[in-house]
């Protein structure tokens, strides 16, 4: 058999950002409305971030941005160039559509009075998302 390269169209290139970025934004917008204002805290940077928020100054979204954005430089330090430009993609939309709804949108109070239902929405949003 022939071992062929296939190569990738426009088309195909654009549907795979298409779908990063429809995902990235179904994951800020559970991260963003549900798992900041309630402060929940299960894991990964946004989840560092809650707690981070609740003991500084700092909003949830300014302290994810900034360790997001260190986290590339760390891995294009370490695993060089071709480290991803699909991570650098989703990282980037991620860390511009968090500010935009920090901005547009900005949170006072969880959305509704039901702490499970929220838990619910932040841990099904993301999931999803991923």
């Amino acid at each position: 058999m022939e071992n062929q390269i296939e190569k990738k169209t426009w088309q195909t290139t654009a549907k795979e950002y298409g779908v990063i970025t429809g995902s990235i934004l179904v994951m800020v917008v559970g991260i963003y409305f549900f798992k900041f204002p309630n402060n929940f805290s299960f894991g990964g940077i946004s989840g560092f971030a809650s707690v981070v928020s609740g003991v500084t100054n700092w909003s949830a979204t300014e302290f994810t941005n900034i360790v997001n954005m260190l986290l590339l430089l760390l891995g294009f330090f370490f695993l060089g160039k071709d480290f991803g430009f699909k991570t650098v993609y989703a990282t980037l939309v991620m860390t511009v559509a968090l500010e935009l709804m920090e901005s547009f949108c900005p949170m006072e109070h969880p959305l509704t009075n039901d702490p499970l239902l929220e838990l619910v929405f932040a841990i099904f949003l993301p999931a999803v998302g991923s």
